[in-house]
């Protein structure tokens, strides 16, 4: 590590101990990398009543099924 780059995480471990919050904008793939799974057990364990219903395989795609209501979809 550089001088400089210690000064910049210097600064910038500064300003996030002064922060009141601080927002991370992710994109596609980063619940992935950190392990997440869309199939599989804990889908089955959670969503079993969706799986039966409507006969999803993983979250992704259940994520774009056309439900007849607002609540339905967010359930």
């Amino acid at each position: 590590m550089t001088e400089r780059s210690r000064d910049d995480l210097k600064g910038v471990t500064e300003k996030l101990r002064q922060a009141d919050a601080v927002i991370i904008g992710a994109g596609a793939g980063l619940s992935t990398a950190a392990g997440f799974t869309y199939a599989g057990e804990r889908f089955q364990k959670y969503f079993q009543d969706f799986i039966d219903q409507y006969g999803f395989s993983d979250m992704y795609s259940a994520g774009f099924y056309p439900f007849e209501t607002p609540e339905e979809h967010w359930a």
